[in-house]
C-alpha cells in the first residue's frame, strides 16, 4: 500500500502552486474534490502533583507538578482533490487539527492511492477501500500515521470509461497521533505605552506527559518517576470521505476554504 508521505518541504511551497482545485475549470476536463473527516480517540495532558522523597533525613520532601495522558477525541478536517481527472491517479491532499490549530499535516501531491479500492455489489456500485494517512507538522515532527478502511461506499459512474469515482466511503481508523503537550502560561510581554511598544509574551516550553509500560504498571507508586511519552501514540476511531460537488465545479478553491495556517 503506497502511504501519503508530508514534509516540512511540502509545506513550504508557494499557495500559488495548488491555490486551486481547478481555479479554472476550462483547463482541466474534470475536477474531483471530497471533504474528509476523522474523529479519533486519542490521549491529552492532564497535571498532577506527586511527592519526591528526600534523599535524607535532613532534607525535605518535595512535591514536582507532573503531566499524565488521559482520553481525548480529536477532529481532524480536510479535504482529497484532484484536477484533470482520471480515474488510477493518485489524489493531493490537506488535513487539520479542528481545535489545535498548530497541528496540521500539509499538503502534498500525488499523495493518496486508490490502489486498494474496490468496486462490488450486484449493480457494481459499492464500495470498498482501504487508505493510508501517514505526515508531519510544519516542523517536521510526525503527526498521524493511519489506515483508514471502509464497506458499503457509493460509487458514480459517469459518461466517459474513465470518469468514475467514489461519491462516499467511511469506516474505522487506527494507527498512531501525536498528542498535544501541554503548555505552560505565557510569560512576559507588555501592553506598551505613550514611550514604549509593545511587546508580545513568549510561551513557556511545553511539558511532555508521562507514560506507563505495560511491564512497569504493577510498580507504579506515582508519575514523578514515570517514563516521558513518546510523541506518537495508539489511536482509533472513525473517518468518512463525501464528494463535495462545489469545488469540483470550480466554484470554490482550495486556498478559499483551507484555514489559513494550513497553507
Amino acid at each position: 500500500m503506497k502511504k501519503l508521505m508530508i514534509g516540512a518541504a511540502v509545506a513550504a511551497m508557494t499557495v500559488g502552486a495548488f491555490a486551486a482545485a481547478c481555479v479554472d475549470p476550462e483547463e482541466a476536463a474534470v475536477c474531483r474534490a471530497w471533504d474528509v473527516s476523522m474523529s479519533l480517540k486519542s490521549f491529552g495532558p492532564k497535571k498532577t502533583s506527586c511527592t519526591i522523597k528526600a534523599e535524607s533525613a535532613c532534607d525535605d520532601d518535595s512535591k514536582e507538578v507532573v503531566y499524565y495522558l488521559d482520553n481525548a477525541t480529536r477532529k481532524i478536517k480536510g479535504y482529497l482533490w484532484i484536477c484533470e481527472y482520471e480515474c488510477g491517479k493518485d489524489f493531493n491532499v490537506v488535513l487539520w487539527d479542528k481545535k489545535h490549530d498548530k497541528v496540521i499535516i500539509p499538503v502534498a501531491y500525488d499523495a493518496v492511492s486508490f490502489d486498494e479500492v474496490f468496486v462490488y455489489g450486484k449493480k457494481a456500485t459499492k464500495v470498498a477501500g482501504t487508505l493510508a494517512f501517514a505526515g508531519t507538522d510544519l516542523a517536521g515532527n510526525e503527526t498521524i500515521d493511519v489506515t483508514a478502511s471502509g464497506v458499503n461506499g457509493k460509487m458514480v459512474r459517469g459518461k466517459e470509461d474513465t470518469d468514475c469515482y467514489v461519491k462516499s466511503l467511511s469506516g474505522y481508523v487506527a494507527g498512531k497521533l501525536a498528542y498535544i503537550p501541554a503548555e505552560g502560561k505565557s510569560s512576559g510581554g507588555s501592553k506598551g505605552g505613550l514611550c514604549e511598544d509593545p511587546v508580545e509574551p513568549e510561551p513557556c516550553e511545553e511539558t511532555t506527559a508521562k507514560i506507563l509500560p505495560l511491564c512497569d504498571a504493577c510498580c507504579f507508586e506515582g508519575w514523578c518517576d514515570a517514563e516521558d511519552a513518546e510523541s506518537m501514540l495508539p489511536t482509533v476511531g472513525t473517518w468518512k470521505m463525501k464528494y463535495n460537488k462545489s469545488v469540483s465545479k470550480g466554484n470554490k478553491t482550495i486556498a478559499s476554504i483551507v484555514p489559513a495556517y494550513a497553507l
